[in-house]
């Protein structure tokens, strides 16, 4: 154990002024603090002004979820001797949420979501008794299929980190996500699938990019991009004529045609109406970086019959 000099270097908010600032922190410190132990050092020695949120210190609630060098994290988890850069350790609040004061952020429009998921279980009467005498018997396999996302502690590190909440306000998020998805693998759950999937089809499973950032974020090493991956199939398979099929079938077609997604149409063909603003928006775009309408959607490259034979051949393997 030894001391260390560096810098912490924290955005901080004043609700009074309604503004941000950042402010440095000179430290000499031993070097096993973590980013929690740190901040807690800031506010005994140097400045008890400083505010941030703080509980079981032990992973376990996840009230000290932050920016860390621009990535979300626990800030009792991490080691700030690990985040210095050029001798200096940024921290930062959540992003995608309202600043309260300094590293303390609003989760509310966050719950607000996640409640429109209904991230609870609706008993199925075959499977859970209504008495304390009976239990609820569920098998390892089928608890296997959604163990993993019970470990979530909606610590809103996912969230804070979620590039699709860039440009959707919006969007579920990736945690309201896991939710959904956990519940509709519980096999002990009555409500009908169909039905918690239209909960989320329309306002995440589509919008989510698979940047994989949260799964870098979760302290709990759930994944939720494979979970919005999960549902966009379930989503496929349980109708006939839904956004899930509408969008496979276009997927498949213009892979097909041209060998390329048609991300330009997908939003029609996929959402019909509610698309049109989206594809809107897209032909803005497209046309203020200087591209013809031609261009707008994809065109077949070289060497497209191969690739139609190949896929032709599978399908035949399949049937």
């Amino acid at each position: 154990m030894k001391n260390i000099k560096y810098t912490a270097k924290i955005k901080r908010y004043n609700p009074e002024k309604k503004e941000s600032y950042w402010q440095d922190f000179e430290v000499e410190v031993e070097d096993t603090l973590t980013v929690l132990e740190l901040l807690m050092y800031i506010k005994d020695k140097i400045d008890s002004t400083l505010t941030f949120r703080s509980f079981c210190r032990s992973a376990i609630c996840g009230s000290c979820a932050m920016l860390i060098n621009g990535r979300s994290g626990l800030a009792c988890k991490i080691q700030a001797k690990d985040k210095i850069r050029n001798g200096v350790v940024k921290i930062e609040p959540l992003q995608h949420l309202p600043v309260i004061k300094d590293l303390v952020v609003d989760i509310d429009p966050a719950i607000e979501k996640l409640k429109k998921v209904k991230p609870y279980l609706e008993p199925d009467p075959k499977k859970v008794p209504d008495n304390l005498k009976s239990e609820s018997l569920v098998s390892p396999e089928e608890f296997a299929m959604y163990d993993k996302q019970t470990d979530c502690i909606l610590c809103m590190a996912c969230y804070g980190q979620c590039n699709a909440l860039e440009g959707d306000a919006k969007y579920l998020g990736p945690l309201q996500l896991t939710k959904a998805f956990r519940f509709i693998m519980d096999s002990r759950d009555g409500m009908d699938v169909e039905e918690r999937i239209n909960l989320v089809e329309n306002s995440g499973i589509y919008e989510c990019v698979q940047c994989q950032m949260c799964l870098a974020a979760c302290p709990k090493d759930i994944k939720p991009a494979e979970d919005i991956l999960g549902l966009r199939r379930i989503a496929k398979d349980v109708g006939k004529d839904n956004s899930a099929t509408r969008r496979a079938k276009f997927w498949f077609q213009t892979v097909y045609e041209t060998g390329q997604i048609d991300k330009y149409n997908l939003p029609v063909a996929s959402l019909e109406e509610d698309g049109e603003v989206i594809k809107e928006n897209m032909e803005k775009e497209f046309k203020e970086r200087g591209l013809k309408e031609e261009n707008f959607g994809p065109q077949p490259f070289d060497g497209i019959q191969d690739l139609q034979n190949f896929i032709k051949k599978v399908q035949k393997e399949v049937k």
